[in-house]
């Protein structure tokens, strides 16, 4: 008996032993919405032991006291690792959806939803795609990455705007920029300068602090946005803290810029060759206008002409001269944390990009501070703030002014010798140099284009939880912007020789408020929850102001004094502003049938001041439904499906960005009417002005395969947009020659695709690919009352054709027997002329809009290697030259020209594209025509990037929690498929190259990231 004593007690010692090095640890585990995941999976890692979290999510678990951490997992969710300390006793642990599983957590209108339960064409694009890219602003690194989303830029100006269109063009005289809202709030967007060549409001957001980026395409999701939301919504989404040891972050990255390839076709003439062919355009001249003289005369005068300009001696390489390697860097720290009550995020950035073009950079200074905090069960309050300094440096571009760099990298002779022979800038005005032109070399050094921009995002919210499940948010939002910039032209040399010198100040001032009063109520409506209620209510009321100075002065002392108050002659000093407001109401229903069957409604009223009072409010709503296929019991065990959802969506939404004043009759003042003050009427206004509306048909359907090793989402849509606004005639009695009336309809619709796959997984290897396509037709359904075509430029707009159809002469070719351009007589293309206005303008059947576009991306994993890299297509549009009448042929010599030029025709038979050179010549051959229209497909490697994360064990050691090397290259390689066109493809969305525009940056960088 006393050894059974013993052992009992033994073993009871063992027991309080055990026991003694071992702890509870109590948690629970949500998706990214804060929603519980029942069931999920909490192993001790390293081992088999576990538990699984109950309905609520919650569990709990004991671990031996050396435990250091638990591993989290639960289908459709990625697994997640949970750092155990000594004294820890609570965990949260909060999954990641699984790519294309419909457990994902997406942001929609006024809040978050489960993606089985969104009814909406809804992309999301996770921060870790936008972050630590080498661009200045987050809509840049959104190309490729959303069907439906055409992203493109004209210039690689840091900070340039950035041209956006959702599901094709949305607007003919209004903006067709998509809607952006950061932290609930709707901004203020695009390029806001009155001055600068080209400026982005969301270049004042550091992307490293993104969390995600929604995308709402169709009326299910943007209809709540009413009047805003016909050209689509981007809803921005800053990282916040979460509960857990303080986390460090700290990203270091630097490199160089240099200029994108310029095709062969448009690479600028140096002296031989550019001597070579004014001589014979010259000799081709007077033997034309000297028949009976010989050619070796017309020669003789070909040579001596050319001298005028240069013996060939000087031979000035402009395109080097006036690009470089401009440097890139940026550096990001990040500290985030707290616990079940308080959670924050705190970050700080500097971004420093110098572009490839002399006189063209932009700094950044950033911070953002997000708080959240739970004062009870009842009680929460956050508060947000993004203060962000940049100024940027601008060359004078969009335009054919010769300040501009670039384009005197084309326009300037290469005989001409930017420096004088003791080194100085040679400012000549002789013939050889710079008689018409500037030396850009001068103006870089000498005058001044900056903007100094200091802004502010901020949000205070406040949660207050009625019941369970009733909770009312209010939310006030603010946008604050102030720009400062400032123009000098010195007064020796350029634009501002004349004036003796000029200076331009302009100061503006936008503040934005938004302010949203919310309830959320959520309801099973079954004993057994199979009924569920999700409801939204809100009003919102935003209001903008905006306040401009401007100052401007001639008549400078000295090039070097450059402030206004040296200047003998002030010559403007004025302010204005323009403000708008909004005033909505907003709602939204979704009931879900045991999570099979999803209706969703959305309804908003909303009235703007920028609309008459008769028209001041109009009403928006949708309808979408869904059916989670997968659910059903006939798919519910199926290994090959995972997940299945179909859903139609149908409503209406609006575009309200007309301008602020445009519907009023406006009398305007600061006119001088014989030495007295005076004014006139600048505006006819329109008292029955309204809302442009789209109304859109969507039917997608969501699929994800082999445990979301494979997803596909297919979206058809169709969005009909009427009431578009064009300027129809009236009587002249008036004293305006038209009035802006609702009067035109057009459409939009296509098909969207976006695969995602991981065609390989091993325990060491992955492989991860991305592709999304899109096709969109646009077609013009009406017009003008009374008129059959309108013609916009070069384009023409006109019943049944696309909105950015070319009207023009269409080309014919060179004839070889002669070398004279040819254009085809009419569109019936039977006859040709060599007489450019004895052919008609057609419409050429070309357009702008691209026929398809999309990205693909592939991303390796080898242990803790990892190679990605993303291309972004675009197929099926045309892009117009609009300066080849000075850098073709020699119908204006005295200016640079396209190294095409040498293909040009000599003698007959000769089958080229360029025709006959003629010395001032007058037959037009360098006309806008089809001569000039370029196929516009190009592929692009956008980004390629090489990574290594050293292993745990040696991070371990280092007492960090992650680091990553890496080294990055942006737009390394581009394929062209016109092999004549003569620069780059990407040129706006209206395929259009009047802007000469800084050239777009291929980078390469190097980088770290360091975790702690």
């Amino acid at each position: 008996m006393r050894k059974v004593l013993y052992f009992f007690a033994g073993a009871l010692c063992l027991c309080m032993q055990a026991f003694a090095q071992s702890r509870p640890i109590t948690g629970r585990v949500v998706d990214e919405g804060g929603n519980p995941i029942a069931h999920a999976t909490i192993q001790i890692k390293g081992a088999k032991s576990g538990t699984s979290s109950a309905s609520d999510g919650s569990f709990t678990l004991t671990v031996p006291a050396d435990v250091e951490a638990l591993v989290v997992s639960s289908v459709s969710f990625t697994p997640q690792e949970l750092r155990l300390g000594k004294n820890t006793s609570f965990v949260t642990a909060q999954l990641k959806a699984a790519t294309g599983s419909l457990s994902e957590v997406v942001v929609v209108g006024y809040g978050t939803q489960r993606k089985s339960e969104n009814t909406a064409a809804v992309a999301k694009v996770g921060g870790e795609k936008v972050a630590n890219i080498p661009f200045t602003s987050v809509d840049q690194p959104l190309q490729g990455k959303v069907a439906g989303l055409q992203s493109v830029t004209s210039s690689g100006q840091p900070g340039a705007n950035q041209q956006i269109r959702i599901r094709g063009v949305g607007s003919y005289t209004a903006s067709s920029q998509p809607l952006f809202v950061i932290d609930g709030t709707q901004i203020n967007s695009g390029d806001l300068s009155r001055n600068t060549s080209t400026t982005n409001v969301l270049a004042n957001i550091n992307p490293d602090d993104i969390e995600s980026i929604s995308v709402l395409k169709d009326a299910a999701a943007t209809a709540i946005y009413g009047a805003r939301g016909s050209n689509g919504v981007i809803v921005i989404t800053t990282k916040r803290g979460k509960a857990g040891k303080t986390q460090f972050k700290f990203v270091a990255e630097a490199g160089q810029n240099r200029h994108g390839d310029i095709p062969d076709a448009g690479k600028p003439l140096r002296a031989k060759d550019w001597l070579s062919l004014y001589r014979e355009g010259y000799a081709n001249s007077y033997a034309a206008s000297h028949p009976t003289d010989p050619y070796s005369l017309a020669l003789l005068k070909g040579d001596t002409a050319a001298l005028t300009y240069g013996d060939g001696t000087v031979d000035t390489d402009w395109l080097t001269l006036l690009t470089r390697a401009g440097t890139q860097q940026q550096y990001n720290i990040s500290a985030s944390g707290g616990d079940e009550k308080t959670k924050f995020y705190i970050s700080g950035g500097y971004f420093k990009q110098a572009a490839n073009v002399i006189g063209s950079d932009l700094t950044r200074y950033s911070a953002i501070i997000n708080f959240d905090h739970a004062v009870s069960k009842k009680l929460s309050f956050s508060f947000n703030l993004q203060p962000t300094y940049s100024r940027q440096n601008t060359p004078l571009q969009g335009s054919s002014y010769f300040a501009n760099p670039v384009s005197e990298i084309f326009f300037a002779r290469p005989t001409s010798n930017p420096y004088n022979a003791d080194g100085s800038y040679n400012i000549s005005t002789a013939t050889k140099d710079f008689p018409t032109l500037y030396n850009p070399l001068y103006i870089n050094a000498y005058d001044i284009r900056w903007l100094n921009n200091t802004s502010a995002y901020g949000k205070a919210e406040g949660k207050y939880n009625i019941l369970d499940n009733l909770s009312f948010t209010s939310r006030m939002g603010l946008q604050m912007v102030y720009m400062e910039e400032f123009q000098y032209n010195n007064p020796n040399h350029g634009d501002g020789k004349a004036a003796k010198g000029r200076g331009y100040a302009y100061n503006e001032r936008y503040f934005l408020y938004d302010w949203t009063n919310q309830v959320d109520y959520r309801a099973n409506l079954t004993r057994n929850k199979d009924l569920v209620l999700n409801a939204k209510a809100g009003y919102e009321a935003i209001s903008s102001k905006g306040y401009f100075v401007t100052g401007a002065s001639t008549n400078y002392p000295t090039a070097t004094l450059v402030d206004a108050a040296n200047a003998a002659t002030p010559t403007i000093g004025s302010n204005s502003g323009s403000d708008y407001t909004f005033a909505s109401l907003f709602g939204n229903a979704t009931i879900s049938y045991k999570g099979k069957y999803v209706l969703s409604g959305n309804l908003r009223q909303d009235g703007s001041s920028r609309f008459p009072f008769s028209n001041q409010y109009g009403l928006f709503p949708s309808a979408s439904i869904a059916w989670n296929a997968s659910k059903e019991d006939f798919l519910s065990n199926s290994d090959l499906i995972s997940d299945l959802k179909v859903r139609a969506s149908y409503g209406s939404s609006g575009n309200a960005e007309l301008g602020n004043y445009g519907w009023r009759q406006t009398f305007g003042y600061g006119l001088n009417y014989n030495g007295s003050p005076g004014g006139g009427f600048n505006n006819i206004g329109n008292r029955n002005l309204q809302w442009e509306s789209s109304k859109q048909t969507d039917l997608g359907v969501d699929a994800s395969f082999l445990q979301n090793r494979l997803s596909v989402t297919v979206d058809l849509y169709k969005k009909v947009i009427d009431h578009l606004i064009f300027s129809a005639p009236i009587s002249y009695t008036t004293g305006f020659t038209s009035i802006n009336e609702n009067i035109g309809a057009m459409r939009n619709q296509g098909i969207e695709i976006t695969i995602n796959a991981t065609p390989v997984r091993t325990r060491d290897f992955s492989w991860d690919l991305n592709f999304n396509f899109t096709a969109n037709r646009n077609k013009i359904t009406s017009i003008v009352p009374g008129q059959t075509q309108l013609i916009n430029g070069q384009f023409l707009i006109k019943p049944g054709y696309d909105i950015n159809t070319f009207y023009m002469r269409e080309w014919a070719g060179v004839d070889p027997n002669n070398g004279d351009p040819l254009w085809y007589i009419d569109s019936s293309h039977k006859g040709t002329t060599n007489n450019y206005n004895a052919a008609q303008r057609t419409p050429t059947g070309k357009t702008s809009t691209p026929k398809y576009y999309g990205g693909f991306s592939n991303t390796f994993t080898y242990k803790g290697l990892s190679l990605t890299a993303d291309l972004y297509y675009n197929y099926g549009n045309y892009v117009l030259d609009s300066w080849a009448q000075y850098f073709y042929d020699e119908v204006s010599p005295a200016y640079g020209k396209y190294a095409i030029n040498l293909t040009r025709w000599q003698k007959p038979g000769d089958i080229t594209t360029v025709p006959k050179l003629v010395y001032n010549s007058s037959n037009n051959s360098a006309s806008t025509s089809t001569r000039f229209l370029y196929r516009g497909d190009y592929i692009r490697l956008r980004n390629v990037s090489l990574g290594y994360t050293l292993p745990a064990s040696l991070i371990k050691s280092l007492r960090l929690s992650n680091l990553n090397v890496y080294v990055r290259g942006t737009n390394l390689w581009t394929h062209r498929y016109d092999k004549n066109i003569p620069f780059d493809p990407e040129q706006g969305i209206n395929s259009n190259t009047t802007a000469l525009n800084v050239f777009y940056n291929k980078s390469v960088t190097a980088g770290i990231n360091l975790g702690f």
